[in-house]
């Protein structure tokens, strides 16, 4: 149809001529209609002008047409749907009246409208000519946007009509839930405390995460957390992280005191719900209109009727999504209730489309109910099972982002506020994180109290000398008091439980080491049940593992012991003594070792031939291992400790060895000394046999240590028959152990227990004197007395000399021993008589200060004194007086004083670092002061002959001086470690004494400066004076500790003492020569070690050299000192006078075949030949080597010359003339420290720094095989033997090796023996024997005959029978790899497995061999251990003598070994059985 748009004409009554038809009227009436319906709904919306302008725009756009085609008078139905719109604007005065809901619903009718009305508009815009719209698609799309307004209209209208059915369900379903009672500030919103921290808890809230989106998953999530360790952070992130991913059902933070009804939980977990669910609150609103109390029953029902039921009619079969959070369950004050409702949880979960996640401490009633379900109903995570290195990560995060934030607030609210540039440091973060250990809780109060004053408190916190202060400890005070009310409530418990409960907290917390709940029941005496009941209620901080013998008990945090053991922090019911818990423990330590669990053999070691490592054996019990450990710990930190005496000795007694066992078998030995040291510092405790016993034993674990810790068995085997026979632990072990080694010792003096100790004096004993005659001592104290002592008994012989008002500081006997002077601090000398101890006068005055020290004259007339006024002063001995003015010098005080022996001179020595001589006849310094030492010299005496003085100083050294010149003699004696003290000279002059502040006294070799002996050891503090009994078999000590003791000093044997750098046989083969750094020259008997001549002195730099003439007669010896001396060896004496003229050490010397000449070599590059009778040269020196010559050889028939030098060459030489020649041999890469021709003269051997041996043709100078291999360090001696067939050698790894000259392979197994340096090696003139020197100071002679002949000699002087040993050796039945000792005791594994050696090589002691203190048979079997100081006095096979100060001779015949060994101990023998 056309469209029609006539343009607009008058209003006038029209034509009738023009009238519509009917149909038209009733489109126009249909319209009209509906403008005016339109028209009065807009003019009635007043209220809401948006929709009035709305409406008056479309009504305004239709009075542009008069008419719309309407075929169906659609428009009058629309009219009559929109009528009465408006009334609804009746209800309201005001625009301000209309509720929200019903404004947006108008505002979002007021939109819909605008667009209709925009495209009416447009559409009645072009039809406005002829005012009708005719166009049949026009029309219809008008229509339908008119009724598009009336279907808005209706819409809004129903909208507004369900609103209000809905706001009356709501507030009747409001009603009705409000009977729930649920807690509305227990939601998530409602918390105030922070969640985790951005980037902590990752990984842990990523599990979270994934367990609440899995389908596949246990329904319930326990995080299960000590107290403090962040539970209730994690809780809070959790349910943002849900509410996040729309799976937050509901929470609950329980808290007591506020929110700790549990029966609250389950109705405001409901209600939550409800208001997020409608189909669940529906269903919900429907049970509580039958039942509206509910929310008031029992848990159980709570969750049958508000979850269970509604939930299964709500979201029946369908994945379960939401999640319920309900954190700190413990918190909740009804235990049993508590218990109901997670029994009920667990119960249902599986049929209950949704999830929970809980918090809580591992509190007994909670952690039931998850052990009594199965695995498939929960998931449990514990938070103090994390890493302690992922939760450190995460507190050291946290603690860094609070404190950046505290100081960025800081400056920007006070710009002034002074931070250091680096705050927070990264150490003051890491000491908070390690306080905090895994207790957030701590972290966090930590933060918050710094936040305070930040620079001032991180300082003061960071400082561990500071005590924590209240504002740090009152929120875990807090916590753990809350704990401690609950476990100790005495309406709950007994008096006797509670008292239970705190002694088991008091050894939990005083434990060294954390136990299982099986070793701490073993240990104490209490049953695992009775243990694991006590804990129960005490979970939320002691951690108790599930399985009684796997996990540990623990405190979670090191403040919870700090809160019991501070009397500012907890409550006296709750406070714990370190000193009980202590007690306790002690008590059970004791108690374990005392029973039978103690005892031989403990892990049951099979064979003494393996190490611990290397055997497998029964695990020792936890609570035994601990018991040995910690004993004395606990022990020591009791208040009163004296009751346990008795019964720790009678364990030590008994004991000792076994306990020592345990501590080897489980790896802690290194820890005994230090057990057995501190135990000691409780000395004012313990009684002096007790003392005794334990110094003994501390020092049998340092000697035998390498033993003890490598070997279990070898504690029985080879450290205790190494002890002397004065320890008490010898004498008391010894007994019931026959089957071991026996020592037979000679000049080997080590530590050794006093032969006397007297005590008595009440003050540290400054001085001490023996009589002329040795029967007595004499002493001074700190007390102010003087004591006199019987030395065979050790009894004082009279009451104590009293008279003195100070401390006496020196005691000295007159010549005749009649008398006794002192001196004191209180500034006088005294006179006493010997016999009767009366004052022989009135007390001598002068000094103006106290007096330091005295002595009498040789003759006894006079008397010297020393004194802190820093002068001398004569006294006459028989009237007292002052003998002339004072002497004056010194400038500070002194400290000793002496006459010499011609009582001509006196020397004095002082604080001012000065030692002095004065002249009697003219009371002035006889030369100038003796300088040298760098610190207070202490004491200074003369030698018997005058000619020497000795002198010792604070700066630890000892000082050797001419008498006559003042010039030092040797090099200063170091070995003390603190000053020293107190010195004198023995008897002989050959010894000197020295007492120390390192408790120690030492005997030196007064000609060479080194040890006699070991340190004298006993002393608990400084020793303040020593000296020599008149026949110097003892010397006495006195001490800081208030004793004094008499040693036995020994005596010097037979040997060097020092290294021995040279050796040779005489030509009868019955005698060796040897030169020794203690520069003397030896003779000595080849068959019986002993001395043929005293030692031949003269040189006065050690020697280096010695050569025998031919014929025996004469020997020849170079030295330091550039001289060559020629020595008869019938007499000692010297043949002439030192040959000189080398500018340096003398480094090599030979005799020519026919004894006419003799060849030197020496450091200055030259060779030197010289006329054996006169000693004069007979050519000029041969010059052409480049460095020191270390060694010359001359040919058989004396036509040639052979020197190794440390150019790395050899050069050959014309004997006759002293030319070169040819060129030099080169072939060592390094010195050449040895030359040797054969006895044919047609080859030289040569050694070297390089590791080997070189032959070479004496005629051409070529190498004639491959260099000699073998030894491991600079091969620095080199011999033929007389036949020519084989090398011996000499080398830096202490081994002495011969080799075949034909093939260069070893003749037979390495000899060891030596435990240092073999400097010399040479072979009899018959060929079987070798001796050698080292630097252990001993010099061995060998046998070398090949097979097993030498098996034959043994027994003889100083020797062991190893082939008794080898003879009873065992196979091992197993194959094993090969370990070898390293120096530090580690083993070291071969990659490949050692066959089983023949039974040839089994019972052939020349295949033992040693490895760093072990003897060690051919499969590296462990035969026996030896001590340090006894291994260089031991002869291994093959050693026919040993020459030296030093012996140990084995006694085998009892040696109880390998798979033997247990046969060791022999306790039935003897009565008493430990």
């Amino acid at each position: 149809m056309p469209c029609c748009l006539p343009l607009p004409w008058s209003r006038d009554r029209p034509d009738t001529d023009t009238l519509p038809s009917p149909r038209s009227l009733t489109e126009r009436n249909g319209w009209v209609v509906l403008r005016r319906v339109l028209k009065t709904v807009g003019e009635g919306c007043d209220m809401f002008f948006p929709l009035k302008a709305a409406l008056v725009g479309v009504v305004a756009a239709m009075e542009l047409v008069d008419a719309v085609k309407d075929a169906d008078d659609g428009y009058a139905k629309i009219a009559s749907r929109l009528n009465g719109f408006q009334t609804i604007f009746d209800q309201y005065q005001s625009p301000e009246d209309i509720p929200p809901t019903v404004q947006r619903r108008l505002e979002r009718l007021s939109e819909g409208l605008k667009p209709i009305q925009k495209n009416i508009m447009k559409k009645l815009h072009r039809a406005r000519a002829v005012r009708v719209v005719e166009a049949w698609s026009d029309a219809e799309d008008i229509k339908r946007m008119f009724e598009k307004i009336a279907t808005l209209v209706q819409q809004f209208q129903f909208g507004c009509s369900l609103n209000v059915e809905r706001r009356v369900e709501d507030i009747a379903a409001q009603f009705i839930l409000a009977n729930l009672g649920h807690v509305p500030d227990a939601d998530i919103d409602a918390q105030r405390g922070d969640a985790c921290m951005e980037n902590t808890r990752v990984r842990l809230l990523d599990d979270i995460d994934d367990w609440s989106r899995g389908s596949d998953v246990a329904r319930i999530f326990w995080l299960d957390g000590m107290a403090g360790t962040g539970k209730s952070a994690i809780a809070r992130s959790v349910c943002h992280m849900l509410r996040e991913a729309g799976l937050l059902a509901g929470s609950f933070f329980c808290s007591r005191g506020i929110r700790e009804d549990v029966g609250c939980i389950i109705p405001t977990l409901s209600m939550s719900l409800a208001r997020r669910n409608a189909s669940y609150r529906a269903a919900l609103v429907d049970i509580l209109s039958s039942n509206p109390d509910i929310g008031h029953y029992t848990v159980e029902l709570q969750i049958e009727h508000l979850l269970e039921k509604p939930l299964g009619a709500a979201v029946l079969n369908k994945r379960p999504t939401l999640v319920f959070v309900v954190d700190a369950l413990d918190e909740c004050s009804n235990l049993g209730a508590t218990k109901a409702m997670l029994s009920a949880i667990v119960s249902c979960s599986p049929r209950t489309p949704i999830k929970f996640f809980l918090t809580s401490r591992p509190e007994h009633h909670i952690r039931t109910q998850f052990i009594s379900a199965g695995h498939d109903r929960y998931h449990t995570l514990r938070l103090h099972d994390i890493e302690k290195d992922i939760v450190e990560a995460d507190i050291r995060h946290y603690c860094r982002r609070r404190l950046q934030k505290i100081r960025i607030t800081c400056e920007e609210q006070n710009p002034s506020h002074a931070f250091p540039l680096e705050w927070p440091s990264d150490r003051d973060i890491e000491y908070v994180t390690l306080k905090a250990g895994k207790l957030f809780i701590y972290a966090f109060t930590a933060i918050s109290y710094i936040e305070e004053s930040p620079v001032q408190r991180l300082l003061g916190l960071a400082n561990p000398q500071n005590p924590a202060e209240r504002p740090l400890t009152e929120p875990l005070d807090e916590m753990y008091g809350r704990v401690l009310t609950s476990a100790l409530d005495s309406n709950l418990r007994t008096q006797d439980e509670i008292k239970t409960t705190r002694r088991l907290l008091a050894i939990i917390l005083m434990l060294r080491e954390s136990l299982s709940v099986k070793a701490l029941s073993e240990l104490i005496g209490i049953s695992t049940q009775d243990i694991r009941t006590m804990l129960e209620r005490l979970h939320a901080v002691v951690y108790t593992p599930m399985e009684n013998d796997s996990g540990a008990i623990a405190t979670f945090h090191a403040s919870f012991e700090d809160y019991l053991t501070s009397p500012a922090r907890a409550p006296e019911a709750f406070r714990i003594d370190h000193s009980d818990g202590h007690e306790a423990l002690a008590n059970a330590c004791i108690r374990v070792m005392a029973s039978d669990m103690l005892h031989f053999n403990v892990p049951g070691f099979c064979t003494s031939y393996l190490s611990n490592l290397q055997q497998v054996f029964a695990p020792i019990p936890t609570w035994l291992v601990y018991s040995c450990l910690h004993w004395v710990h606990h022990f020591i930190r009791i208040r009163d400790p004296s009751p346990l005496l008795p019964s720790i000795y009678s364990v030590l007694q008994r004991k000792t060895l076994f306990w020592i066992e345990v501590l080897s078998a489980s790896g802690n030995v290194r820890l005994a000394v230090g057990l057995l040291h501190r135990l000691l510092t409780a000395e004012n405790l313990l009684f002096p046999d007790m003392i005794e016993f334990l110094r003994d034993a501390k020092q049998f674990i340092i000697l035998g240590y390498q033993a003890i810790e490598f070997s279990a068995p070898h504690i029985y085997l080879s450290a205790l028959p190494a002890l002397s026979a004065s320890s008490m632990i010898a004498k008391t072990f010894w007994p019931i152990f026959r089957n071991v080694l026996k020592y037979d010792v000679a000049g080997i003096h080590r530590s050794q227990s006093p032969l006397l100790q007297m005590s008595g004096h009440a003050g540290a004993i400054y001085s001490v004197a023996f009589s002329p005659d040795g029967t007595r001592v004499a002493s001074g104290s700190h007390d102010g007395t003087v004591r006199i002592w019987d030395t065979r008994t050790g009894d004082l012989m009279m009451n104590a000399l009293e008279g003195h008002d100070g401390a006496v500081g020196c005691v000295a006997f007159s010549p005749n021993g009649m008398q006794i002077v002192t001196g004191s601090h209180d500034g006088t000398l005294r006179l006493w008589n010997a016999r009767t101890g009366e004052v022989a006068m009135d007390a001598l005055e002068a000094h103006s200060k106290g007096v330091r020290c005295v002595a009498f004259s040789p003759n006894g007339t006079q008397i010297v004194s020393g004194s802190w006024d820093c002068t001398l002063r004569l006294w006459d001995a028989v009237t007292g007086s002052p003998l002339g003015d004072a002497i004056e010098g010194h400038t500070a005080v002194v400290n000793s004083v002496m006459f010499a022996p011609d009582g001509l001179q006196i020397v004095s020595a002082s604080h001012d670092r000065t030692i002095r001589l004065w002249d009697l006849t003219t009371g002035k310094e006889a030369m100038e002061p003796l300088s040298g030492h760098t610190n207070y010299i202490q004491s200074a005496a003369f030698s018997p002959d005058g000619t020497r003085i000795v002198s010792g100083s604070s700066d630890t050294t000892i000082r050797l001086w001419d008498a006559k010149t003042g010039a030092p003699i040797i090099d200063p004696l170091v070995g003390h470690s603190d000053s020293v003290l107190s010195i004198a000279f023995s008897p002989d002059g050959t010894q000197i004494i020295s007492g120390s502040a390192d408790k120690t006294v030492r005997l030196w070799d007064a000609a060479t400066g080194h040890l006699v002996m070991q340190p004298l050891e006993g002393h608990s503090d400084y020793v303040w004076s020593v000296g020599f009994s008149p026949d110097g078999s003892t010397v006495v000590s006195s001490s800081e500790d208030k004793t004094i003791r008499i040693w036995s000093a020994g005596g010097i044997d037979m040997g060097h003492s020092g290294k021995v750098y040279c050796v040779a046989f005489m030509p009868d083969g019955a005698q060796v020569a040897s030169g020794s750094k203690d520069k003397t020259v030896s003779l000595w008997n080849v068959q019986t070690g002993v001395s043929v001549l005293h030692s031949l002195r003269g040189h006065t730099g050690l020697v280096k050299c010695i050569a025998v003439s031919p014929d025996g007669s004469c020997i020849a010896s170079g030295s330091a000192d550039k001289a060559i001396r020629l020595w008869d060896t019938r007499t000692g004496q010297q043949v002439a006078n030192p040959v000189r003229g080398h500018g340096n050490w003398v480094y090599c010397v030979a005799f020519s075949p026919d004894g006419t000449r003799i060849i030197s070599g020496s450091s200055d590059r030259t060779i030197r030949i010289w006329s054996a009778r006169t000693g004069r040269p007979v050519m000029e020196p041969l010059e052409g080597h480049s460095d020191t010559i270390w060694s010359v050889a001359i040919s058989p028939d004396g036509t040639q010359i052979v020197s190794g030098s440390a150019d790395t060459t050899l050069q050959l030489w014309n004997a006759m003339t002293g030319e070169r020649l040819g060129g030099p041999l080169k072939g060592h890469s390094d010195w050449v420290f040895s030359v040797a021709f054969s006895p044919n003269g047609a080859r030289i051997a040569s050694a070297s720094r390089d590791n080997t041996i070189q032959l070479w043709d004496a005629r051409t100078g070529d190498t004639v095989m491959e260099p000699l291999r073998g030894h491991t360090n600079a091969v620095v001696s080199v011999s033929f033997s007389p036949d020519g067939t084989v090398i011996v050698s000499g080398s830096q790894d202490a081994t002495v090796r011969l080799w075949n000259t034909t093939t260069g392979v070893p003749v037979m197994k390495p000899l060891e023996g030596h435990s240092d340096t073999v400097w010399s090696v040479a072979f009899s003139p018959d060929g079987t024997r070798v001796v050698s020197g080292s630097s252990d100071d001993t010099i061995r002679v060998w046998d070398v005959m090949p097979g097993d002949s030498w098996m034959g000699s043994q027994g003889g002087q100083g020797s062991t029978n190893w082939s008794a040993i080898a003879s009873s050796m065992t196979s091992l039945v197993m194959l094993r790899p090969a370990h070898s000792l390293n120096p530090d005791g580690s083993v070291t594994t071969q990659s490949s497995q050692m066959s089983q050696a023949g039974s040839e090589e089994l019972h052939n002691p020349s295949y033992f061999r040693l490895d760093s203190g072990w003897v060690k048979g051919p499969r590296d079997e462990m035969i026996m251990w030896i001590p340090k100081d006894y291994y260089r006095g031991v002869m291994m096979p093959r050693a026919k003598v040993l020459i030296g100060r030093y012996r140990a001779t084995l006694d085998v015949s009892r040696f109880a070994h390998g798979d033997r060994w247990t046969d060791c101990y022999t306790p039935n023998i003897t009565s008493g059985n430990p």
